[in-house]
């Protein structure tokens, strides 16, 4: 297997383990671990693996001691959804008014993807889905600040939204991901028609209902 679809592999892997639990917030990702566990020959996949997710914010890391989930907070997670919403509403309004007909072709091909993979109730591809959209929407804002802040909150997220709202309300409880979707579309449409308070709007609300659903 070549280096890069080793790495690739990892990756999905980890994010498989994660969602599957097992890893829990707090424990760390050993390198030796994981590679025994996927039967893997060197450390160096997994090593780039685990530095992709520290990088974007979903792990933290301690010298020394290597990778970790870092412990959620309702206090923390306010905060990281506060940032998320202001942050993202102001790369969808900037969409609305930088996107180009490949730019909405692409969000487009990327929705259908995601009613396909919705169907199948397979929680890392969704994910994987999910990330490309909002990372979609933050490239076409054209602003690299944007982008990059979007990335960081976005994955930062994901440790309550992995934790408290997929396992629990997707594969524990068998309900499909309806919300998100529909939402996806609105967001869409907003950004195609060139509305971008409208744009804003709706995903500050797409966000929100994010968090509201993970304390429900």
């Amino acid at each position: 297997m070549k280096k890069e679809n080793l790495e690739e592999f990892a990756y999905n892997a980890i994010m498989e383990l994660v969602l599957d639990n097992h890893f829990q917030p707090g424990e760390f990702l050993l390198e030796t671990e994981i590679t025994d566990l996927l039967g893997l020959k060197s450390r160096t996949p997994i090593h780039h693996a685990l530095g992709q997710l520290v990088a974007k914010g979903f792990l933290d890391r301690k010298n020394k001691k290597g990778c970790f989930i870092p412990f959620p907070t309702p206090e923390d997670a306010e905060h990281v959804f506060f940032v998320r919403e202001n942050i993202e509403s102001q790369s969808a309004k900037s969409a609305a008014i930088h996107a180009s007909d490949e730019d909405i072709n692409e969000l487009e091909l990327i929705i259908e993807k995601e009613a396909t993979i919705r169907k199948s109730q397979d929680i890392v591809a969704y994910s994987a889905i999910n990330e490309n959209f909002h990372g979609c929407v933050a490239k076409i804002s054209k602003n690299r600040y944007l982008q990059q802040f979007s990335q960081y909150i976005f994955w930062r997220s994901n440790i309550y939204v992995f934790f408290y709202h997929y396992k629990f309300k997707l594969k524990h409880k068998g309900e499909e991901l309806k919300n998100s979707p529909l939402q996806h579309m609105k967001i869409l449409e907003a950004i195609k028609n060139r509305k971008p308070e409208e744009a804003g709007e709706l995903m500050l609300e797409h966000v929100r209902c994010t968090y509201n659903s993970i304390w429900s």
